[in-house]
């Protein structure tokens, strides 16, 4: 293999050193913190009601099935945002929206809502 050959095997394998990198993505510390701390926000939310695939759940439950979710997912998931976007969005099964009922009869989106805390929570941590 003469120089021009090796540069271009070097250069053509840097993207898929950062493919390979990718496909085993995991949350740095301080965005795992952002994720516990977002589960922990769900269990803690008394007078909330999460539904999933038309069913509702309590904080607890909720909170138990994102972290599964989680679990699962843990390895296509770099940030907070990620994790909102794979666990805490929609059903894998119906890909029915998750839900939440507020204390005042409102529903939304729970990712939408989701997202709402996570920026509460990044705005404390500043």
């Amino acid at each position: 293999m003469n120089r021009r050959q090796l540069v271009s095997s070097v250069v053509a394998a840097i993207p898929l050193s950062w493919v390979g990198a990718l496909a085993h993505a995991n949350p740095s510390p301080a965005e795992a913190a952002l994720i516990e701390s977002l589960i922990l926000e769900v269990a803690a939310e008394h007078g909330i009601v999460f539904i999933r695939n038309g069913s509702e759940g309590t904080p607890d439950a909720a909170a138990k099935h994102l972290r599964d979710k989680y679990a699962y997912f843990r390895k296509d998931i770099v940030t907070a945002d990620d994790f909102i976007r794979l666990c805490g969005t929609r059903s894998e099964l119906t890909k029915q929206p998750y839900q939440v009922r507020l204390p005042d009869g409102t529903s939304k989106p729970a990712a939408e809502w989701l997202h709402g805390r996570l920026a509460a929570l990044r705005s404390k941590a500043k």
